[in-house]
């Protein structure tokens, strides 16, 4: 699973940035100082003095792991306002991120100007020391629950859009009466055999909520009890499992994300989606490197990003933003862990016990 690659890569990272604060010179030091200006500059001419600072430094590049039509919308909409700055993009998972910010990082010359990323990679990344600190009016539109800040409550992340996990089933085979509404309801014995989960990442953080919320006593006692349904696993992506609930191929899953869902009932499938609290949430943070070659550009794809014009796309999308009322408690998996070495300590633990439970 990609945590081992994330761990792996975020510790030659951690080493490349100490190498890095030790062996600045005049010219580097130069050049985070003007960096530092765009990014935090609050002047009243703020939006004029960044668009043309932007036109000057004519494009930016942006890592992302986010996918399909939302880049493009992202891109489009920013070079509405912004015809002149060109928006160069990379697009992968968390560890595909990971490890180009490490290898660009041991190179001298980190290629990106904007990250944006799911919490526990970002959060990672910027315990480095990569991710610079950025103000931003629209920052007051975000609680900060989905602040990430330094020690000096700088902020150094912004939580823009979240999806969610949690239970979908087919409404040809799973009948009314039997859908559940908590999680103890999956013990149900009419689901016998009509329970599927993914062994990806988005499998095991089930098991880290169940230990998180219910306790780690209560919740092994309920995932023996869970086991004992005879969990079908699958080796599928997120998506994949929704469609094949979708289709009837499986009967259910508590490990299906709500924007897949609703995209599949929009095409006519009998797939429904229920909030099992509290629901697991994937959220993705936004945030610009601290060695940023073009940060006036940067921060104006920020704006857009975490301002109305983000919010319309994220949400035509089905990605919320992570503050939005939805009607469900949430919890994040990384979020309750002071430190990326401790919630990666726990991964390990729900990695394991999902081994050990479903194979």
């Amino acid at each position: 699973m990609r945590l081992h690659h994330l761990r792996t890569a975020a510790a030659a990272l951690a080493a490349v940035s100490l190498l890095a604060a030790c062996g600045g010179n005049d010219s580097s030091a130069k050049e985070a100082g003007a960096s530092s200006k765009a990014l935090n500059y609050t002047g009243s001419d703020r939006d004029a003095y960044l668009a043309g600072c932007a036109k000057k430094e004519g494009s930016l590049t942006w890592y992302t792991s986010l996918a399909g039509d939302v880049i493009d919308d992202m891109i489009a909409k920013f070079n509405e306002a912004y015809p002149d700055v060109r928006v160069d993009t990379y697009r992968g998972d968390e560890s595909d991120i990971t490890s180009r910010v490490v290898e660009e990082t041991k190179a001298g010359r980190l290629q990106g100007d904007i990250m944006e990323l799911s919490s526990d990679a970002y959060r990672e990344l910027a315990a480095t020391g990569v991710m610079a600190e950025f103000s931003t009016p629209i920052s007051s539109k975000y609680s900060d629950r989905f602040t990430l800040k330094d020690d000096n409550g700088g902020i150094l992340g912004i939580g823009d859009r979240a999806s969610y996990v949690s239970f979908a089933y087919n409404k040809d085979k799973i009948p009314a009466k039997d859908v559940p509404k908590t999680w103890d309801d999956l013990l149900n014995p009419a689901l016998k055999g009509k329970i599927a989960l993914t062994d990806s990442t988005t499998g095991v953080r089930l098991l880290g909520n169940i230990l998180t919320n219910m306790g780690d006593e209560k919740g092994r006692a309920f995932i023996e009890k869970l086991a004992a349904q005879k969990i079908r696993i699958e080796s599928v992506s997120g998506s994949a499992l929704a469609g094949m609930v979708a289709s009837g191929e499986a009967d259910s899953s508590p490990g299906v994300f709500r924007n897949h869902v609703a995209q599949l009932t929009e095409d006519g499938n009998p797939i429904e989606w229920v909030p099992l609290e509290p629901v697991t949430a994937n959220v993705g943070y936004a945030g610009i490197f601290k060695k940023s070659e073009h940060p006036c550009a940067a921060m104006l794809f920020t704006d857009t990003l975490l301002g109305d014009a983000g919010t319309e796309i994220f949400d035509s999308l089905q990605y919320p933003r992570p503050d939005e009322d939805l009607g469900f408690t949430s919890w994040v998996p990384d979020e309750t862990f002071k430190t990326p070495e401790q919630y990666q300590k726990a991964f390990t633990t729900w990695q394991d016990l999902f081994e050990s439970s479903f194979r």
